[in-house]
């Protein structure tokens, strides 16, 4: 029941936190234009990747650590991990100076605000405190899009800037609330403690890099690659429809953040097993299909009229992109499986396999034309769910 009760709690937060920016899709579109909105996902592709190096799965890393080590350390766990993400945004400001680029400069601190709302996210997740995980999580989504729409109409012209300065406005102020409500635990603060903290952060995270690298090429390189190579128009009915596609992806992950938790708990109990999880990860392959399928159904109009009319095309991409996701359903059941039993290094190497893949079929398909790029995501999910199977097989061995 608790289950089911928190995992509606995160859907709900989820849904509701991602409703604004999903309904912002038209007004985005319109407002920047097809080529307009196809520069915005370039720079949402970088933003993507700072993201990475900024965060250095801070959040996966609290999450852990709480199951593991229990919670007497974690504010120490969440000030060391907030320290390396100041001094590396430092960092890639001063590349944005030197580089006199004002949206470099703005997606680096949305990234960073990104990074530190995580954290918040994290702690309330791992301690079950899904409301509250909830609550934050609709606030930024309410105060990113409302500014959002501020900024964009008091200002001459759609800028990339301002959508990325409205993203740190957003979410710095909603980190900055969530964590004044942490119970603070002063006495157990101190720089040995920071120190070890830090070096777990870094002993967790930096073997995840190639993971989350991995991630951020089966996702996001493909725009940088048709950013190159073709006209921004084409790139903005693409992104449109992976936009789209991605509602479904917020969904997953809604659901895994739910379910992980108690999907942790019933390992530690024995109440979980490889060989269910395989099964599970069989029957959720199955079902993956379906939302692609009916996405294809649906009339075109629909789309262009949710869109604008420059973006026709839009549901041949949302529907393959659809395929794609729901591949993530059965990665994040048997991914979860090596997540907890820390087997980080050999997650980073199956996801550097299954990129391989990707690159192959992304290089490939790129030189035959644009509508057939997002086979490259298809295929390099697929890669990944073979290997992580034997995987789990070879964990309860």
């Amino acid at each position: 029941m608790k289950l089911l009760k928190d995992s509606l709690i995160y859907l709900i937060g989820e849904l509701a936190a991602k409703a604004l920016p999903f309904l912002l899709l038209p007004y985005l579109t319109r407002k920047f234009g097809a080529a307009g909105y196809g520069d915005l996902s370039y720079w949402q592709t970088l933003f993507s990747l700072l993201i990475i190096v900024l965060s250095l799965s801070q959040d996966g890393a609290l999450t852990r650590y709480f199951y593991v080590y229990g919670k007497r350390n974690l504010p120490n766990v969440m000030l060391a991990g907030y320290g390396y993400t100041a001094l590396v945004t430092l960092a890639a400001l001063g590349v944005a100076a030197a580089a006199q680029s004002i949206n470099l400069a703005a997606v680096t601190c949305a990234a960073a605000a990104q990074s530190v709302l995580g954290v918040q996210l994290a702690y309330r997740q791992c301690q079950k405190r899904a409301l509250a995980y909830t609550l934050i999580q609709t606030a930024s989504g309410v105060f990113t899009s409302l500014l959002t729409i501020a900024l964009l109409e008091a200002s001459h012209s759609a800028s990339i800037a301002i959508r990325f300065a409205a993203l740190l406005l957003g979410n710095a102020a909603v980190s900055l609330a969530a964590y004044a409500l942490i119970p603070k635990n002063r006495h157990r603060l101190s720089l040995p403690r920071l120190f070890q903290a830090a070096q777990y952060i870094f002993a967790f995270g930096l073997p995840l890099v190639l993971h989350h690298a991995s991630g951020f090429i089966k996702g996001q390189l493909d725009r940088i690659v048709i950013h190159q190579h073709y006209a921004p128009e084409q790139l903005g009915i693409y992104a449109a429809g992976l936009q789209l596609a991605s509602i479904l992806s917020i969904l997953l992950l809604a659901a895994n953040k739910a379910v992980v938790p108690h999907y942790y708990q019933a390992i530690k109990q024995g109440s979980l097993n490889a060989a269910q999880i395989r099964r599970l990860a069989l029957a959720s392959l199955v079902a993956s299909p379906i939302p692609a399928a009916i996405a294809w159904l649906l009339p075109n109009a629909l789309f262009t009229w949710l869109l604008g009319a420059q973006y026709a095309g839009s549901q041949y991409y949302a529907s393959l992109f659809l395929l794609g996701f729901g591949l993530t359903l059965p990665y994040y059941l048997l991914v979860n499986h090596l997540f907890y039993h820390g087997k980080n290094k050999r997650i980073a190497l199956i996801s550097v396999l299954s990129t391989l893949v990707y690159l192959a079929a992304l290089f490939t398909t790129a030189r035959i034309g644009i509508q057939w790029i997002p086979l490259a995501m298809i295929a390099g999910n697929a890669a990944i769910l073979p290997i992580l199977w034997l995987n789990v097989r070879d964990e309860a061995a």
